[in-house]
């Protein structure tokens, strides 16, 4: 697996009339397990990553918004939670949605990328708070609706809250260390982006269940938002400043 991100890169530069993004499906060790690869065009060694941990059931392609805009701007995508859950107390959980499974995949990074790879991480909901408790190993974190009761916060690095409005309860008590931004979305509930399954979700931040509240402008604002903040944090910074002055920002 040594120097297989540079060799998935390579394949796009070989191709270079290519106009979509390649994915390849990966075998990582456990508890990362499957993974879905997804480089932009145009990739090459500067190319950043972002690896994103599921919520508690596994991929369900809430990932799929975050992954185009980072594509837009030029960033990769290592998705997991795609293999089989473990059953605990009744409720199927993904392996991927902890903090083991970020450290296996930012080695696995490590190990395959180039030099000085930058690497980000994101984690929706349990798995938000499992890139919370794994902060310090990526270059920047963000967790989307982790709840804030009994949050875990990196003492140090770069993190990014995502958190809805209507859900906060608990984020006021927060402590937030230097470098962690708490962002509190407008109007938006719990698993704003997860359109088309389970209404009942199990609670980040407690063994119930918690109502998701699908918003297809809640996602797409978060999506933004959080590619722009990944942006300016891993990609090189000429290209992220060519980026801003060309979307007329100083």
């Amino acid at each position: 697996m040594m120097r297989a991100f540079l060799a998935v890169a390579a394949c796009l530069l070989i191709s270079a009339a290519r106009a979509e993004p390649l994915v390849v499906m990966l075998s990582l060790p456990m508890p990362a397990g499957t993974g879905r690869l997804v480089l932009p065009d145009g990739a090459g060694a500067a190319t950043p990553l972002v690896i994103m941990l599921p919520d508690t059931l596994g991929e369900d392609l809430r990932t799929d918004p975050y992954v185009d805009s980072l594509l837009a701007r030029g960033i990769a995508s290592l998705v997991l939670g795609f293999d089989d859950g473990v059953e605990t107390q009744g409720t199927l959980h993904d392996a991927a949605t902890s903090a083991d499974a970020a450290i296996v995949a930012l080695g696995w990074a490590s190990a395959a990328g180039p030099a000085g790879l930058r690497v980000g991480l994101i984690g929706f909901g349990a798995g938000g708070r499992a890139a919370l408790r794994s902060g310090g190993v990526a270059v920047a974190v963000a967790a989307l609706y982790p709840g804030c009761v009994e949050l875990d916060l990196p003492p140090e690095g770069e993190a990014l809250i995502l958190q809805g409005a209507a859900v906060a309860g608990g984020c006021d008590a927060l402590l937030l260390p230097p470098g962690v931004v708490l962002r509190l979305l407008p109007g938006a509930g719990h698993a704003w982006d997860a359109q088309g399954i389970a209404p009942m979700l199990p609670d980040p931040a407690g063994a119930d269940r918690i109502r998701a509240t699908p918003d297809h402008e809640t996602t797409l604002l978060a999506a933004e938002a959080l590619a722009d903040w990944f942006e300016a944090r891993l990609a090189p910074p000429e290209r992220h400043a060519a980026r801003r002055t060309a979307r007329g920002r100083p």
